[in-house]
């Protein structure tokens, strides 16, 4: 994999070697931008699976190249030669050509399971790869998602037109090779581009949301929703995030939880007994985060709301204007402008608060906590990193800030 598509870069390295080689680095970004003075740095947390970790397996979908990197030949159940027309996989590092794997030592087995008898069914289907190049064909991308105790697998075709009869035939002929396959959805995406997910998804068969469970706590994940990709990782993450918040205390103590996805970090905080408020754009993981929250029976103790961050100041609930704890967990872009000058604010105005940024990419992290620091007078105080991605270059940041 190393060679091919350039992601594992420590997959052929002992994993501690290469553990504390991005360790050191991202300890050097952080340094660089002088946040580190008055801060604790805590040994990184190694991932509990250095390999087969990952639960979520997004693949693009392009014709097959005979000569591509990593080209896997086909075969049906019979053992017959099928003529290979789907290259499934990853883009090649810097490019659009498809690394092919029937296999990654990063994803979990069920997935890897299910790599090889997938591109064997599609073979055999009357369905066509997209070609991006001249906007033609009508499966683009395969998201596939394993639940990491059960085994339990959803698969969302990203299509250009409606596939129903024929995606669902294709379903039952991997249901019949022993897969388990418990939630299958459709995403239409007909624009041009590198969006992976398009604006419409149908349930195809089976579950709604695939079930998940961290920290004790129940789960239902969409086909389009936000979840970590290393879920046993995420839970010894999870649990640190518990630990510094700590038990709330006072009246009706307010937390923030901004980017908030499915909200897994604002029920962990609603168990403590802060009133929560996150914020998620995609309206999708919000209604799953909502229909978390009443599954855990902490509906009463977190609210969420469907907006951008940056556009969120002037919908906040007037309960919520104070908060005593702010976690944010945005993507690897990190925060917006607007964001950073509002959470400053947020905490100059607030000295007893509190300030945790979860962060996958150390970059933007050093970049936003710069300008929060200069802004507010905080400063950060401990900064722990865990193994969200064995073998790549990434690592999950966790940042807490206090004012004294």
């Amino acid at each position: 994999m190393k060679s091919q598509c350039g992601a594992c870069k420590y997959v052929n390295q002992d994993y501690s070697e290469g553990l504390q080689a991005k360790f050191n680095a991202g300890v050097a970004v952080l340094q660089e931008a002088q946040l580190l003075s008055k801060a604790r740095v805590l040994a990184p947390v190694s991932s509990p699976h250095p390999l087969a970790y990952r639960s979520l397996a997004k693949l693009a979908v392009r014709p097959a190249r005979p000569n591509a990197i990593g080209f896997a030949q086909s075969y049906s159940p019979e053992g017959e030669r099928l003529v290979n027309r789907f290259g499934i996989g990853l883009f090649a590092s810097g490019s659009h050509d498809i690394v092919d794997m029937d296999s990654c030592p990063l994803h979990t087995q069920p997935i890897q399971n299910l790599l090889h008898d997938l591109r064997s069914e599609l073979n055999r289907s009357p369905l066509t790869p997209y070609d991006e190049q001249r906007h033609t064909g009508q499966i683009r991308y395969i998201a596939i998602r394993a639940a990491h105790l059960t085994g339990e697998l959803m698969i969302t075709f990203v299509v250009t037109e409606p596939l129903k009869v024929e995606l669902r035939r294709l379903i039952s002929s991997l249901q019949r090779r022993g897969h388990k396959i418990n939630s299958v959805h459709m995403n239409l995406n007909t624009e041009p581009g590198n969006a992976i997910f398009g604006g419409t998804t149908i349930r195809l068969a089976g579950s709604e949301r695939l079930r998940e469970s961290l920290c004790d706590l129940a789960f239902e994940v969409g086909p389009t929703s936000f979840f970590q990709v290393n879920p046993w990782q995420a839970i010894n993450l999870y649990r640190r995030v518990e630990a510094v918040a700590g038990a709330a205390t006072g009246s009706a103590p307010v937390a923030w939880d901004l980017y908030c996805g499915t909200g897994q970090i604002s029920l962990v905080l609603a168990r403590l007994g802060y009133r929560v408020l996150g914020v998620e754009e995609n309206d999708a993981a919000v209604k799953d985060a909502e229909a978390n929250a009443r599954k855990n029976r902490l509906a009463d103790s977190a609210t969420f709301l469907a907006a951008r961050v940056e556009d969120a100041e002037a919908l906040l609930p007037s309960w919520s204007q104070s908060p005593s704890l702010i976690v944010v967990n945005p993507s690897r872009r990190g925060l917006a402008e607007s964001t950073r000058k509002h959470v400053a604010r947020m905490l100059a105005n607030q000295p007893q608060a509190r300030f945790l940024y979860v962060s996958c990419d150390v970059n933007t992290l050093a970049r936003d906590l710069k300008v929060i620091c200069e802004l507010s007078g905080f400063q950060v105080r401990q900064v722990e990193p865990f193994d969200m991605f064995p073998q790549t270059d990434n690592m999950e940041w966790l940042a807490v800030l206090n004012r004294s």
